[in-house]
């Protein structure tokens, strides 16, 4: 949309969290319609906030980077909540060494302290902080989950990134650490086999 930068310019111009309707950022040349998509692209890069059906107003930009390693990983079953008000930047690793382990039914990793070995994700610049707080409820946090800062290298260089972290929940003894975590479906149902085998022959 061609336009969207001169739409932004004069959003800039507006007061800070004063509600005004979508015409107080129309341009010339540009359609009711037109102007509608474009203050939606720019609610969801966390530019203004749409209040209601028709009105808007400048908020002052959240931007927050998140390094993610399991399920919310692009491909992966919770990636959905990701799709919307954040920006994929490419895979990362952490800078420091950390732990990481899957819970006992295999069905999530989860990061302890215990420097390991460097552990690789991918990272994302989050636009809203609606968004944040979701993922904190879905996370589980402060109760199970807790969020902090940590160093991250991608392409973009070092980064501090939010991850979630058990910071209290020492290594498994019975598991060996994981570099990535790939949700090994197949794997899995192998290991299980066996395992009921190993049941019935003993």
């Amino acid at each position: 949309m061609k336009y969207i930068d001169k739409i932004e310019r004069k959003i800039k111009s507006l007061p800070m969290d004063t509600v005004v309707p979508f015409s107080e950022a129309s341009v010339v040349g540009v359609s009711v319609d037109t102007l509608r998509k474009i203050l939606h692209r720019l609610h969801d890069k966390g530019i203004i906030s749409i209040t209601q059906r028709g009105y808007f107003k400048k908020i002052e930009p959240f931007r927050e980077l998140l390094f993610v390693y399991g399920s919310l990983k692009k491909g992966f079953d919770n990636h959905d909540l990701l799709k919307k008000y954040a920006k994929r930047l490419g895979v990362a690793r952490t800078v420091k060494k950390f732990g990481m382990f899957e819970d006992s039914f295999g069905n999530y990793p989860y990061l302890v302290p215990t420097p390991h070995m460097q552990v690789y994700g991918e990272l994302y610049e989050i636009h809203r902080e609606e968004l944040m707080d979701k993922i904190d409820t879905f996370e589980g946090t402060p109760e199970y989950y807790e969020r902090k800062r940590i160093e991250v290298k991608s392409h973009h260089g070092i980064k501090r990134a939010f991850v979630y972290i058990q910071s209290n929940t020492p290594a498994p003894q019975d598991q060996e650490a994981l570099k990535e975590w790939t949700n090994n479906t197949e794997h899995k149902v192998k290991e299980l086999h066996d395992t009921i085998e190993m049941m019935l022959e003993a």
